[in-house]
């Protein structure tokens, strides 16, 4: 599958059924809240300024024209909160049927498959394959990928910054809530855990 169109089926799927207020986030397919007490909304805007000016890694595979179809048709977060200019959360929630098509795949196999792309978005070759738990919880499971540090920079500056991500796949029967979690190393673990346990379920 061409990157472009990958990213293209991306936009597909998504959940329409998402409210958010200032410290809750309602995710209605799935009859679940998660509170965000201490985090801030950021405008799409952002988003999309940091896409435009954002240095992709270097790859042979693509031209400058493919790179701009690349560029535009990122999908954009459904749900998009930063913890004190520091830690960015992006969120997306899918219907299981479109990360897996026919198949059973389990949620592990959905987060190694994030992980398989990203080395096209972020200067980041991994030494090894992860296989990444699951964890169980009252009314889900997810899976998290190990702690993938790069490098990155901006088109109108040379500096580079250094960052962290780890991918989170959450299973609720018919859709599969998927979470980017960008830090400098500044959201330990354990905080992360909290951030998760504030998932509840409102059926």
């Amino acid at each position: 599958m061409k990157l472009t169109d990958f990213l293209i089926s991306r936009q597909q799927g998504l959940s329409k059924n998402i409210t958010v207020d200032n410290e809750t986030i309602y995710f209605n397919d799935i009859d679940t809240t998660l509170e965000i007490k201490g985090w801030d909304h950021i405008d799409k805007q952002k988003f999309r300024d940091v896409v435009s000016k954002y240095r992709f890694p270097e790859n042979e595979e693509f031209s400058k024209k493919d790179w701009d179809g690349i560029r535009h048709n990122i999908p954009e977060p459904q749900v998009l909160i930063q913890k004190h200019d520091g830690p960015v959360v992006a969120m997306y929630l899918y219907q299981k049927s479109r990360l897996t098509g026919d198949t059973s795949l389990h949620i592990r196999s959905i987060n190694k498959f994030e992980q398989m792309w990203l080395p096209y978005f972020i200067n980041f070759k991994p030494e090894r394959r992860d296989n990444p738990k699951v964890y169980k919880r009252q009314f889900f499971e997810y899976c998290q990928s190990m702690d993938i540090n790069f490098k990155y920079s901006f088109a109108d500056s040379q500096f580079e910054h250094e960052a962290r991500v780890r991918i989170l796949s959450f299973a609720f029967n018919s859709c599969v809530l998927l979470m980017y979690v960008f830090d400098k190393g500044n959201l330990t673990q354990d905080e992360l855990l909290v951030f998760i346990e504030n998932m509840k379920d409102n059926a």
